[in-house]
């Protein structure tokens, strides 16, 4: 008989619940060159010989018909998510390894969504909530092998985003301090806490949301500009991130960034590891995640941080 031990960890915010289960999350021990079919950009709509007559252009309210940033472009989502979304092309290249996915190409990518995200916030007074999203690869849901982000801005915000900024205020009424500065006071007082980019501080959250999960979190709430030096500190550290997923063997990842309108929570990003995309791929995602909502991870943000703190 073997025993397996299964340690139960509660978010101190939003309360919801992690499980750190061993051996929860296959490591691969060698993973081989994808498909043809995977990095052949045959009929895709994103590279640069197709995507100024397959994509749309903006309202007038943003100021230009579509956005531009080093190799990144943007324009409107055609699917979107809210009142109001678009979508980055980061490169011109269709496939782009994550360890390839270098601090410039993702600053520009993010300085591209966050004009979007100002040009919004200034036409659309009911806006107040904002994130830039990235899914690598099908395995991390992304339908589209061409590297993009996602932007995502209305009055609400997604259950998470609601959450956090509930428990944030909730926070400061109740103690007066700031939540997501005591939580990078706590992380220093452990192994949680990974290092400091520019003006962004990194941290494996106490109930991490996913496997890896690593959070970047800005020093002062409030709106960041699309020229501010955040946005390359967030650039820089999200490479950090992806070049210890690639040597442990990854080849997937999702990430949010957090914008608010508000003064009691700072801008952070989450970025978590996905199932290897292979052959033979599987899904992390268990009826934990799609039924109860609720996290199984392998390994302590105690351990993996350490880790990732050595690419930092």
């Amino acid at each position: 008989e073997t025993d397996i031990e299964v340690t139960v960890r509660e978010d101190p915010i939003t309360g919801r619940q992690t499980r750190i289960v061993p051996d929860a999350f296959i490591e691969p021990e060698d993973v081989g060159e994808l498909e043809d079919s995977v990095t052949d950009p045959s009929g895709c709509f994103f590279c640069p010989d197709t995507v100024a007559d397959a994509t749309p252009k903006y309202p007038d309210f943003v100021g230009f018909d579509r956005g531009s940033e080093g190799e990144a472009t943007s324009f409107p989502n055609l699917n979107p998510y809210a009142s109001h979304s678009n979508v980055v092309v980061l490169t011109e290249d269709h496939y782009v390894p994550l360890d390839e996915l270098s601090e410039e190409i993702l600053t520009d990518g993010l300085r591209a969504a966050l004009e979007y995200v100002h040009a919004v916030f200034e036409a659309d007074a009911e806006a107040t909530v904002a994130s830039i999203n990235m899914n690598l690869l099908p395995s991390a849901g992304s339908s589209i092998i061409h590297p993009h982000v996602q932007t995502v801005v209305d009055d609400r915000g997604t259950t998470t985003q609601q959450a956090r900024l509930e428990g944030a205020r909730e926070y400061a009424r109740d103690s007066g301090g700031d939540y997501f500065g005591d939580l990078l006071e706590e992380s220093r007082k452990g192994n949680r806490h990974i290092g400091t980019v520019g003006d962004v501080e990194w941290m494996a959250p106490f109930a991490p949301r996913h496997h890896r999960h690593v959070r970047g979190i800005t020093p002062k709430p409030g709106l960041i500009d699309a020229d501010a030096s955040f946005v390359e500190s967030f650039g820089t550290g999200i490479t950090n991130v992806l070049a210890q997923y690639a040597d442990i063997g990854l080849n997937s990842f999702n990430f949010g960034l957090h914008l608010f309108d508000d003064n009691s929570i700072r801008p952070h990003v989450d970025v978590v590891a996905r199932s290897v995309f292979e052959e033979y791929a599987w899904s992390d995602a268990t009826f934990f995640e799609t039924i109860h909502d609720e996290s199984v991870i392998d390994v302590s943000p105690e351990t993996y941080a350490q880790s990732v703190a050595e690419f930092f």
